[in-house]
């Protein structure tokens, strides 16, 4: 299988870290790959039209774009995993949070494209929006983030997971771990696994 990666990309990484979790990380072919949104990447869009990545192609020719579905693809090759549970009410909680987590992520990779524009250019309203958006986000996890280690790893904390590094990656000025102390200590842990040091974000502009 080859995989469309980056070591910056937290999509990617969401990817990356599933394999790990579920002992599929050799299967994968990891071809190097840059995807800017001002520049289409012609080696990415040959195998997927949307030009982002992450993007699978299976041996069997089959496209997959994006991470949710790379990432249940590969749950799929698991008869016994718990990444993103097939049915029930463990299948709707794990979605809920992801939908939080990938959500906030979103947000913080949409933030970081006004930081990225002439300060002329810069729109104030859209900042201030994506500053609400971010602690709302953060404040749903942070009541339910002491209530994670009830429930199966999945798909749902790995996101998680992901989108506070990319916070502390990109936005190192917000002091979010002094405010939300029971994400913050969770996180932690997160972070001790081997899957996310496997996946460590890597800035090799």
């Amino acid at each position: 299988m080859k995989l469309h990666w980056s070591p910056r990309s937290p999509y990617v990484r969401k990817v990356m870290i599933v394999a790990h979790e579920l002992g599929l990380v050799d299967q994968l072919d990891l071809v190097r790959s840059v995807a800017v949104r001002n520049r289409p990447n012609p080696d990415i869009i040959k195998d997927s039209p949307v030009g982002r990545i992450p993007v699978l192609v299976l041996d069997n020719g089959t496209v997959l774009s994006g991470s949710y579905p790379i990432c249940d693809y590969l749950a799929s090759q698991r008869s016994d995993s718990r990444i993103i549970p097939p049915t029930g009410e463990a299948r709707w909680r794990e979605l809920e949070l992801h939908g939080i987590a990938d959500g906030l992520l979103d947000t913080l990779i949409f933030w970081r494209g006004e930081f990225m524009v002439p300060a002329e250019q810069c729109r104030l309203e859209i900042s201030d929006t994506c500053a609400v958006k971010t602690q709302a986000c953060l404040a749903w996890l942070e009541q339910r983030a002491a209530q994670f280690s009830d429930y199966p790893y999945g798909i749902g904390q790995i996101t998680v997971g992901i989108a506070l590094d990319y916070l502390d990656f990109r936005f190192a000025q917000l002091p979010w771990r002094t405010r939300y102390t029971a994400l913050e200590a969770w996180h932690r842990h997160f972070g001790q696994r081997e899957s996310s040091k496997a996946t460590e974000i890597v800035n090799d502009e």
